[in-house]
């Protein structure tokens, strides 16, 4: 029997501390294990897979950097492959990627980084998770959480294969991740323990090895390893080593190991902790519009602007990207930390996603044409440029802020300020090439406002056939007339072959086509005693109180539908084991939209919370059973069943709930639901999206959902979520990943110029066939030209074909850490050809004629 001990702690940046509280002690840590690498030449030393804290220590130990990066120089001390340890199951696949692609740079920056993907704490994993290992070299996945009934027949060893067919050889920490923390300073006692230890985890292993990890949550260096390993060592026969993880996973391979193909949403022999789907929604729907913002948008973008020669936008892109993965450490983005943890996130939020959209508007109005100092032309009307971020064509509706830069006038304008900041306080209305245009009232708070008397709008209007990749010119024009919503008590709106009808109660009919939905939009209210980790569930009823319909109309053929509703929600029971008759307010505000040339119905819903301990969901009914259904999940589509898992053998029971990375589809009908990631699907088939869970405690003992405590017993005012919260959905007809992907996206609208860079109206880069989906487009991270990445979400293999609206001097297949990789790619002209397997990502570097080293304006 080898046994390795690896001497490690776990460290959470934030969760039951602050960062900076949780950072004190990182300091204390690192300098202790410094100081035992000093004294002791066999010692080594995990510093829990993440390259972040390096950073983190660095800055408060500037004086110890070098000590640092010689020891980690050593092998010393093994580092990363993650930038911050993530949940596994809420962050988009490409944040992932990101993820691990910043972790090797920034771990790089001290010395070499471990080539072993560990995420011991993240609550499951996603199916995908081999691919995205494989496509970094990483072999070995080492980790505790997630398994079902599966876990019970496979060693602790196996081969874990992705939808794929990637492969990586998966560690399963049977007795967790701290297995041998807080060892006895009785060098004996320890030992006996850690006798009893193994002894458990070698009746599963295949490979007669067995890891100890000798620590904790961020648990301080323990000194005596070397004595416990020697008396260990004695007492057994066993040869027993201090060691990292690499050392562990030496000679474990893949191909020697019975397989798996799943992801890993069980709670066999490890708390699953479900609730963090639905905790502080607020954070997640913060986290999908960042991610959108950066891979949808901004990463686009400054990939087909370096195209014209634009500058490089890779640092201020790097930047958004740190400041969105620190959110996105497990016990971050899943709410489940102290309140002053989720208050200090928005800042990072905010950072990530006005970095994102400021690069993203500077490239898009350099490229319609504004010039360096992207100077608004100075008149009331002027033209427009839309752009869209998908690579096909597309019809949506989009705004332009009434707004200009600059603000002020020179001496040679005949106005103080710019003529559609002006026009912003005078009556009249626009239009769009002679259309009218549907002004909208600006809500963002982020519109400078030099004048008390100025209004914020919008101009809001459908742009129609938008080239791939591309842009259009639209001309927009001051009239006298005014162009104002007509607003009356009706019930129904319609567009196309899609409509809408509300009813007394809140609920609407859908139709699209000669498809006809009833009953959709209701809202559940259940109490809830639970915790930020899980929902547990109080039967009880609601007061469902006015319920106010209203509509507007607009000449352009934009509807809506206006649906106000009040409840009066139960508070708890002061021993918390019913609803009580007292009750806490909550309104609900449902904006739903209709649009000629879009075929789906665009819902925003505002919810004005006062109320607490309970979960708030909208039912979409299915009108028909279901057994099996469809939703987006990690770089795949998952297909799912309805029937209930049998978790009656579990340490903790299975939930009905199932996490969603933007979208679910069940008897054809799509709800898209970006940043909302906990849903239900019913055997009768209504699909249940979670709006809100308000909880008043990070962990509690008491649950009937949970065994045990899976954290603090503080409590968490915050996280009753008693706040403004709102999001987004859409309902379309039928499963298309594709069109799901683009009702988040929308469009964008500029202030053209004069002399633009791409030509307007030309397709700059389009992918077939539909299948076949746009993961992303970004710029290369070291070499010039930008990576393209797609996915096929089918059961069938596919060929991809790109073309591209500008020379092409290379095409070359890569991996996602965009290291060369040896799939086909041919380059014909403009067109780019490659094989995609089933269920598969594949990259390309593509290097435009001329690339990144052209000059610079």
């Amino acid at each position: 029997m080898h046994v390795y001990l690896v001497p490690t702690t776990h460290w959470d940046r934030e969760w039951y501390r602050t960062f900076q509280g949780f950072r004190a002690r990182l300091v204390d840590t690192v300098d202790t294990v410094l100081g035992l690498l000093d004294s002791d030449d066999g010692y080594t030393f995990l510093l829990d897979g993440q390259s972040i804290v390096l950073e983190d220590y660095a800055e408060i130990r500037p004086d110890k950097r070098v000590a640092l990066e010689q020891r980690v120089g050593e092998g010393r001390i093994e580092i990363g492959p993650w930038y911050v340890q993530p949940d596994s199951l809420l962050p988009g696949g490409e944040a992932h990627v990101r993820n691990l692609l910043e972790g090797r740079r920034a771990g790089e920056a001290f010395g070499p980084v471990s080539r072993v993907a560990y995420t011991p704490d993240s609550f499951g994993h996603p199916a995908q998770f081999p691919q995205i290992f494989a496509g970094f070299g990483l072999d070995h996945f080492v980790y505790w959480r997630g398994n079902a009934d599966e876990i019970a027949e496979l060693p602790a060893e196996y081969a874990w294969e992705a939808p794929d067919g990637s492969v990586v050889a998966a560690c399963h920490l049977g007795e967790g991740y701290g297995n041998a923390s807080g060892l006895s300073l009785d060098v004996d006692r320890a030992a006996a323990r850690l006798k009893s230890v193994v002894e458990k985890l070698q009746t599963r292993t295949k490979t007669d090895r067995v890891v100890l990890l000798a620590g904790t949550d961020h648990q301080p260096p323990q000194p005596h390893s070397k004595q416990v390993c020697e008396a260990l060592a004695a007492a057994t026969g066993w040869n027993v080593r201090r060691a990292l993880l690499r050392d562990f996973v030496t000679d474990i391979e893949a191909t020697d190991l019975p397989p798996f193909r799943g992801e890993l949403l069980g709670g066999l022999v490890a708390n699953l902790l479900p609730g963090v789907w639905s905790t502080r929604t607020y954070l997640k729907l913060r986290n999908r519009d960042c991610e959108t913002a950066l891979d949808g948008w901004a990463e686009p973008w400054s990939a087909l602007g370096a195209v014209f020669g634009l500058p490089d936008e890779r640092p201020s892109i790097r930047l958004a990207w740190r400041q969105l993965l620190q959110n996105q450490a497990h016990d971050s983005i899943c709410g489940c930390s102290q309140d002053a943890v989720h208050d200090q996130m928005l800042g990072r939020y905010d950072a990530a996603e006005e970095l994102a959209r400021e690069t993203t508007m500077r490239m898009c109005e350099r490229i319609a044409g504004l010039g360096p100092q992207r100077r608004v032309p100075f008149s009331e009307e002027l033209d427009i440029a839309v752009f869209n971020p998908s690579p096909h064509t597309r019809t949506d509706v989009v705004r332009f802020n009434l707004d200009a830069y600059p603000p002020f006038a020179g001496e040679d304008e005949p106005r103080p300020i710019h003529p559609l900041i002006w026009a912003n306080m005078r009556p009249g209305g626009f239009t769009i090439d002679g259309r009218p245009v549907r002004l909208v009232p600006n809500d963002e708070g982020r519109r400078v406002r030099f004048i008390e008397a100025q209004r914020d709008w919008a101009a809001e209007f459908v742009a129609a056939d938008l080239p791939a990749f591309g842009w259009k010119r639209f001309r927009l024009e001051r009239v006298d007339e005014e162009s104002w919503d007509e607003e009356d008590a009706g019930r129904e709106i319609s567009a196309g072959g899609v409509s809408v009808t509300a009813y007394d109660d809140g609920t609407f009919d859908a139709r699209f086509g000669d498809r006809a939905l009833a009953g959709l939009g209701a809202l559940e209210s259940t109490g809830d005693r639970g915790d930020t980790y899980d929902y547990d569930g109080v039967p009880g009823t609601w007061m469902i109180g006015d319920v106010a319909v209203s509509r507007r109309r607009h000449a352009s053929g934009i509807q809506e539908l206006r649906v106000e509703r009040l409840f009066g929600v139960p508070t708890l029971t002061e021993d918390r084991a019913a609803r009580s008759d007292r009750n806490r307010f909550l309104r609900v505000v449902q904006v739903l939209r209709v649009a000629p040339g879009i075929e789906r119905i665009d819902m925003t819903v505002r919810i004005d919370n006062e109320a607490t301990d309970h979960r708030l969901r909208m039912l979409f009914p299915t009108d028909a059973s279901v057994d099996v259904f469809h939703a987006a999940t990690t770089f795949d589509i998952a297909t799912r069943s309805t029937a209930p898992r049998d978790g009656s053998s579990w340490l903790h029971p299975a939930p009905a709930t199932f996490p969603a990375q933007g979208w679910v589809c069940a008897n054809g009908l799509t709800v898209v639901a970006p940043g909302l990631n906990e849903a239900e699907v019913t055997p009768d088939g209504v699909i249940a999206i979670t709006l809100l869970r308000s909880v008043g405690w990070l962990s509690r003992m008491d649950l009937h959902s949970r065994p045990n405590h899976a954290g603090p017993g503080m409590p968490t005012p915050g996280a009753q979520c008693v706040r403004t919260t709102e999001a987004s959905l859409s309902l379309l007809d039928g499963l298309d990943a594709r069109a799901a992907r683009d009702a988040e996206l929308g469009l964008l609208a500029v202030a053209a110029g004069a002399d633009p860079l791409a030509q307007e109206g030309e397709p700059l880069l389009t992918i077939d066939p539909p299948a076949v989906v746009l993961s992303a487009l970004k710029p290369s991270e070291r070499d010039d030209g930008f990576v393209l990445r797609v996915l096929n979400p089918t059961d069938d293999a596919r060929q991809a074909v790109v073309r591209c609206g500008f020379d092409v001097e290379s095409a070359l297949a890569v991996r996602l850490d965009e290291a060369p990789s040896d799939q086909d790619v041919t380059l014909r002209d403009r067109e780019i050809r490659f094989g995609v397997p089933s269920r598969a990502l594949r990259s390309v570097l593509v290097t435009p004629r001329g690339g990144r080293t052209s000059a610079r304006q």
